[in-house]
């Protein structure tokens, strides 16, 4: 019958626990003393040197009693104290230095242990409970923080690469008191008009984390000015006798008017190799959720940060206040963890306030509606798109302030004014 040895389990480790005992005398062979009375206790051979054995990187120095070792003491010179006849005695004269001791994980060539344990071991990972909730975070890194030591297991030294491993996890937490509309919402003449969820991607709830309110307020430092009618006529004088004349409104000359620009701006703006008429440049700016950068204002609201913004929003700015650009609305454009940290105002920007009145209300009468703010382009209309458009339903007065402005007409008012003063002088200097 025959035996054999029973094979380490699957991914076992073997670590060897060798305790070697030297010195750095030189000593071979010694009799060892009582550290107290002096006195000779055992004759030893075959002592070894130390050597390289302290630079070995798989040994490691210990003391004997951590080692399981007797402790002893080697004498280098001995002296005789009494008669040698009458019963005198041996008495360490000059000890030598304290043997060292290491304990070794593997073996070393030419030394000889006074003592060797070999066992197995298998490496298992233990989790620690985290005081988070891991379903609502996301694994980050990880950082070995027990590297290389070495720690006594069942009476083996045991060395690792790594003890313990920490690991980084980013957590998703709402934390109330963000809210900085209060300052709005306690405003006179505030109003809320419309709420964006700000949340990328959004919840399956239809809940949100992170919400925008959009307010409607008056601009500060102004006084919004009563309703001012100015009424008179044409006033036909002769030797002092005034009548008013009468005159007829008409309305068709002002649609003329947008009607001539507006076919001048199709002409202008009339894109060859797309076929297409009023077609816009896509423009945005950005503004951080929670944080001073802002750099989108709104129509004749100043920008809060200019210095934070870069040519092209400043640039976007003045086009809005201009009226030459439609607001197609707001997307989140970065993100973390969920929670939206910067989002961008996308306008669709026109070469005239014709073409973007035209792309406003012409739109909703085709059925043709603006894009997703994160994909609209400001495609124009096609030929076929513009022949349906009903100009007579559209409301141009934004423009015809314009015409009215760069007509420069005299003011009526004043012209009264003056007509009135002459009556007046004129029956002054021929009174009866």
């Amino acid at each position: 019958m025959g035996t054999l040895p029973k094979p380490p389990p699957a991914g076992a480790f073997q670590v060897v626990s060798n305790v070697y005992r030297c010195n750095r005398e030189g000593i071979a062979a010694a009799l060892t003393f009582d550290p107290i009375t002096g006195t000779p206790l055992q004759y030893l051979t075959g002592l070894q040197q130390c050597g390289s054995i302290g630079s070995n990187a798989s040994c490691t120095a210990t003391s004997a009693t951590a080692a399981g070792l007797a402790e002893r003491s080697l004498c280098k010179t001995w002296d005789f104290i009494g008669d040698p006849f009458g019963g005198g005695s041996l008495y360490c004269l000059e000890p030598a230095v304290p043997e060292e001791v290491y304990v070794c994980t593997a073996n070393v060539a030419g030394m000889t242990a006074e003592s060797s344990i070999s066992k197995w071991f298998v490496e298992t990972w233990t989790d620690n409970a985290c005081a988070i909730d891991l379903g609502s975070c996301t694994y980050a890194s990880e950082q070995c923080t027990a590297v290389n030591e070495t720690r006594v297991i069942s009476g083996v030294a045991v060395t690792r690469p790594c003890w313990e491993m920490t690991k980084t996890y980013q957590c998703q937490t709402v934390v109330g008191g963000g809210n900085d509309c209060g300052t709005l919402e306690a405003t006179a003449g505030c109003s809320q008009t419309r709420e964006i969820c700000l949340d990328d991607p959004p919840r399956s709830d239809g809940a949100c984390d992170v919400i925008e309110r959009v307010y409607t307020c008056p601009i500060p430092g102004t006084v919004q000015e009563p309703a001012q009618y100015i009424c008179g006529g044409d006033v036909y004088c002769v030797n002092g006798e005034c009548e008013a004349v009468e005159r007829e409104a008409s309305d068709e000359f002002k649609d003329a008017v947008v009607a001539l620009n507006a076919l001048g701006q199709a002409n202008a703006e009339f894109d060859e190799a797309a076929l297409t008429l009023f077609r816009g440049t896509r423009e945005s700016c950005s503004h951080k959720v929670f944080g001073l950068s802002n750099c989108c204002s709104g129509k004749g609201v100043p920008l809060l940060t200019p210095w934070l913004c870069d040519a092209a929003e400043k640039l976007l700015d003045e086009k809005d206040d201009a009226g030459l650009c439609h607001k197609v609305g707001t997307y989140c454009s970065s993100s973390f963890l969920g929670i939206c940290v910067t989002k961008k105002d996308v306008y669709c920007c026109f070469q005239s306030k014709i073409s973007r009145i035209l792309q406003e209300q012409g739109r909703p009468q085709i059925g043709k509606p603006w894009g997703k703010p994160k994909t609209e382009t400001c495609e124009g209309f096609s030929i076929f798109e513009f022949q349906q458009l009903d100009l007579a339903a559209m409301d141009f007065s934004e423009v015809y302030a314009d015409f009215m402005e760069a007509a420069k007409l005299p003011d009526e008012a004043a012209a009264l004014v003056q007509i009135q003063q002459k009556i007046a002088d004129y029956y002054a200097a021929h009174k009866p």
